[in-house]
């Protein structure tokens, strides 16, 4: 940095008007006040990992995992005769962290989580099976045979902080964190296709695939969607991940996430790197249908969306509008439920999203329940941006969709609920 400087390749004005940025946080947090003048001294060490702290790891991973295949073998009971773990990441306590490095006494991995949950008179098996991202050496693998007389399959894939992410944590990778394709590493793509053909192999008794992935970002699921009966993503879940993903399977609550990206099918649906234009990126512009919507995540109930009601369909440009929308818990199990606000506009001067998330709301319904959901868009929700960088309202028409996920067509193909839909116009 000094010979930065000499050199001019950089000021100490430039320098420190950074570093008043990346200490800003830590002046608020009275890092650099004397001790005991800060309020923050007081709080003691015990709280540390403390049973209040592990609580809210766990309901933090439980809210974040997200459904995205069922097709009913979820929830497990948690007293069948024979359950099998499998899969490189089933025991791994590197999952649970990503590319932080807290360590604690009471990391849960997802086996342990498993293993806890399930009756002492029942049995569990666990193998490896696979390794992360590299073919098994040896030819012979003892491990799928598990699959065939075991009353369900619970294999964990995905990837870790070792295949992406940043440069030095990867040590998996030949690319330096960077990934040159969308797949999960073909050797468990490949261990999952041996895995369902052994389950299958009784035509009058196939027996059941839970696919846990875990993972930072898009992967191509295509194969897993195809292979497993039910599929759960847990991203990296943190120090109770492994007892929340065992929550969700044996039914202790329900799934609620949704995704907060889109997974598409394939390479081929997004467009090139060099190309920095906004068309098919991200479920704004996206014209194709993704393997998983933005906004999308299954559940173990059902939720009705009824009309959706505004105060008038006609406002103007400064005025704010209600949206309300009746939400029914139509299924057996209590349940949380993101509520998704979209806009799109219909009628534009430049290129604008298909549609834009502009509000939500979590809300927690018993069977048989129902609560009115209201919204209040302001102004701002009906905003473009022009090719100047201005941002400005056009009169025209606005639809409104109000649901459990992004209102594309896949959405509905993967089991979310219809939408309230609702036209209004601004003058």
């Amino acid at each position: 940095m000094p010979d930065a400087v000499k050199e001019g390749w950089i000021t100490e004005k430039e320098i420190d008007s950074q570093l008043a940025i990346l200490l800003k946080t830590r002046f608020k947090l009275g890092l650099f006040d004397p001790m005991g003048s800060d309020p923050y001294d007081a709080i003691s060490s015990t709280v540390v990992n403390s049973e209040s702290h592990r609580a809210l790891a766990r309901e933090v991973a439980q809210k974040s995992m997200v459904l995205l295949k069922n097709n009913g073998i979820l929830p497990l009971k948690n007293d069948l005769g024979k359950y099998f773990v499998t899969g490189p990441n089933a025991a791994s306590i590197e999952i649970l962290l990503g590319n932080y490095y807290g360590i604690n006494p009471n990391m849960v991995t997802i086996l342990e989580g498993i293993t806890a949950s399930i009756s002492p008179a029942s049995k569990l098996q666990y193998r490896l099976g696979a390794m992360l991202n590299q073919k098994a050496v040896n030819p012979v693998n003892y491990a799928t045979g598990n699959a065939a007389d075991s009353d369900v399959t619970i294999v964990v894939l995905g990837v870790s902080s070792t295949i992406e992410g940043e440069e030095g944590d990867s040590l998996s990778s030949l690319t330096a964190g960077d990934r040159l394709d969308y797949n999960l590493p073909q050797n468990q793509i490949d261990y999952l296709r041996e895995l369902r053909e052994t389950a299958n192999k009784d035509p009058n008794n196939k027996r059941p695939i839970v696919a846990v992935i875990t993972g930072g970002s898009p992967m191509n699921l295509a194969e897993v969607q195809e292979l497993a009966d039910a599929v759960l993503l847990v991203w990296y879940p943190g120090e109770e991940g492994g007892t929340a993903v065992a929550d969700i399977l044996f039914g202790k609550i329900s799934p609620s996430g949704k995704l907060p990206i889109t997974f598409p099918k394939s390479l081929d649906q997004l467009p090139p790197f060099e190309d920095y234009s906004m068309k098919g990126r991200t479920y704004k512009y996206m014209n194709v249908d993704p393997m998983y919507p933005f906004g999308f995540g299954l559940g173990y109930t059902n939720f009705t969306y009824g009309e959706a009601k505004v105060a008038a369909t006609k406002i103007s440009k400064k005025d704010n509008l209600k949206v309300a929308v009746k939400v029914t818990n139509s299924g057996k199990v209590k349940s949380d439920e993101v509520v998704q606000l979209y806009v799109s506009d219909l009628v534009a001067s430049v290129e604008v999203p298909n549609f834009q998330l502009t509000n939500m709301k979590r809300i927690t319904l018993e069977p048989g329940e129902s609560t009115e959901v209201s919204f209040q868009l302001t102004p701002k929700a009906f905003e473009m941006v022009k090719n100047d960088g201005s941002r400005v309202i056009e009169s025209g028409e606005f639809k409104i969709y109000v649901g459990g996920s992004s209102p594309m067509k896949r959405s509905f193909e993967l089991g979310a609920p219809k939408m309230a839909e609702i036209t209004v116009a601004v003058k």
